[in-house]
């Protein structure tokens, strides 16, 4: 069975959901292309919420790494996606496409609580799987070669 990812649901409510889900990995190496309609609100405290990413496309992995651990924040939607520093930031929107791509890890969130992990590393995604058992998330499946899913994006 070829894996391509790793799917499961986190809790529908406020928290550090993003840092959590990718504790295994470090976000500093990349670049955070961030697609699609994406709403990920940053409770501040006294006033309307905002938006984590402050409506930028592309965040760089340092900033990426602090906004995500250093924030609390609820997830309604969202593709994140990880390139490499220094490589092509293409576009890509089926599964074959971000096997050809840059493009090493892609997250999707749906609807505050369902989660779908694509990474091209073997290792790095049998860390994720663990990483989301020991968080004892729901409904964690492996995602395989009859994925559903025609494209990358929520």
């Amino acid at each position: 069975m070829l894996k391509r990812g790793v799917s499961f649901q986190i809790p529908n409510e406020y928290g550090k959901h993003l840092s959590q889900i990718l504790e295994p990995l470090d976000c500093t190496p990349y670049n955070w292309k961030i697609e699609c309609s994406t709403e990920v609100w940053k409770r501040v405290y006294g006033q309307q919420d905002e938006d984590l990413f402050d409506n930028v496309n592309v965040v760089d992995g340092v900033i990426f790494d602090e906004l995500i651990k250093s924030n609390i924040y609820y997830v309604i939607f969202t593709t994140l996606k990880a390139f490499p520093k220094g490589t092509h930031l293409r576009n890509f929107n089926t599964y074959e496409e971000f096997l050809k791509s840059d493009c090493e890890l892609c997250l999707l969130i749906a609807d505050c609580c369902y989660v779908e992990l694509y990474c091209k590393n073997l290792t790095t995604l049998e860390k994720l799987y663990d990483n989301a058992r020991a968080k004892e998330y729901e409904r964690i499946k492996c995602i395989d070669e009859n994925d559903p899913r025609t494209k990358m994006c929520t």
